[in-house]
Parts: structure tokens; C-alpha cells; sequence
């Protein structure tokens, strides 16, 4: 799955500033994550001494992406209320309901594979919200600023596309094809979600905001 779900990241790459922040996971975004230091969520970076196997490496991917979904669950609220334009808000509404069942179905996961429920801080999530915040913060049209907010909703959703099809695939060698199966619906809704977003933005939002 991996280079299948980097196909639709490199596919539209080139037109999102977020990228380089989005990339520098040990310096500008791993800054991010010290809110969370002290409130029972678990600080550790991807490679650590604790992985030691794929299964070790899966529970923690699981983890990671269970913090991101958290994540994403406060901070949608607030996007919605930033966005302009009807349909966007609308987008931004819909799936952080979908987000909510993504909560639900990680915790499914968790109990299937027999591993604790357990979020651990992800620094890329959190690099992409803290940059969509400050973004917001110093944009006043409203037109533009619908279209940064749309930019930061695919930078979140494209990390989420690599994360869960790592997951798949790991989840398949591990013989757990029926936390693979799990997994995909959530993935399935991920893309359908970024090719909503980039039609959003393809089809009125980034020509409001040129004008």
C-alpha cells in the first residue's frame, strides 16, 4: 500500500506550502507536541527502542494515528467555523462525523489486535494544526483564507492516507486481515474526503480567492 498511497500525495504535492513543515518531523513540527506533556498522552517518535518487531511497530502506528484522530476532532470544529464558503463548512461538518467513526474503529482495532488503547504524540499532526491555526490567524479575506483552510485540511488528510495504508499493510503481513479489513473503510473515506477538498478547491474556492 505505501507507494499506492504516496501516488496520491505526489500526485498533488507541488501546489501545498505545508510541505517542507510537514516533512521536518524532528525540528519545526515535533515543537508542536509539548502541550501535551503531563496529560497521559504518551510522547515518543516513531523509531524508538520499545519497536523492536512489525508487531511493535503496527501498535504504535495504531497509537500515532489514534492521537492524530483526536487531534482532528478539535480541531475540524473550529475550521468549520472559519469557512466562508457553505460548501466548505459543510465538508469540514461532514467529516468530523466521519472522524468520529475513525475514533471508534481504531478502538475496535486496538481490542481485535489484543493492545491497549493508548494515544502517543504524533509531531506531524500536530505541526499541520499548529501551522493552520497560525495561517488563519494572519489571513483576513475570507475567500483566501477558505482556501488556506483547504490547504490544511488536505495536509492533515494526505499524512492520514500514508498512515493508514502503512497500517493495511502491516496489519496484512501480521495475518491480521480482518483488522486490515477494518482499517480500509477508514482509508477508503480518507481519499474520498482529500478528492472532495481538492475539487472544493479546484472547482470555486482557490478562483474566489485569486479574484
Amino acid at each position: 500500500m505505501f507507494h499506492a498511497a504516496n501516488q496520491d500525495v505526489h500526485r498533488n504535492t507541488s501546489q501545498y506550502r505545508w510541505l517542507p513543515a510537514y516533512r521536518n518531523r524532528a525540528g519545526q513540527c515535533a515543537a508542536a507536541a509539548t502541550p501535551f506533556q503531563n496529560t497521559g498522552i504518551e510522547t515518543m517518535g516513531l523509531f524508538t527502542k520499545d519497536i523492536k518487531t512489525m508487531d511493535d511497530l503496527f501498535v504504535h502506528q495504531l497509537q500515532d494515528i489514534y492521537y492524530a484522530e483526536k487531534q482532528l476532532l478539535k480541531a475540524l470544529p473550529k475550521m468549520a467555523d472559519k469557512a466562508a464558503e457553505p460548501l466548505l463548512k459543510q465538508a469540514f461538518k461532514t467529516h468530523l462525523q466521519e472522524t468520529e467513526v475513525h475514533v471508534q474503529r481504531l478502538e475496535q482495532v486496538f481490542a481485535m489486535h489484543g493492545a491497549e488503547v493508548k494515544a502517543v504524540t504524533c509531531p506531524a499532526i500536530d505541526g499541520i494544526i499548529k501551522e493552520a491555526d497560525e495561517t488563519a490567524g494572519e489571513v483576513e479575506d475570507k475567500k483566501v483564507l477558505d482556501a488556506a483552510l483547504i490547504n490544511a485540511a488536505q495536509a492533515a488528510e494526505h499524512y492520514e492516507i500514508v498512515r493508514y495504508g502503512s497500517l493495511i499493510a502491516w496489519a496484512r503481513q501480521l495475518g491480521r486481515n480482518d483488522c486490515a479489513a477494518v482499517l480500509q473503510k477508514t482509508l477508503d473515506e480518507e481519499k474520498t474526503t482529500d478528492k472532495k477538498l481538492t475539487s472544493l478547491a479546484e472547482g470555486q474556492v482557490n478562483m474566489r480567492a485569486a479574484s
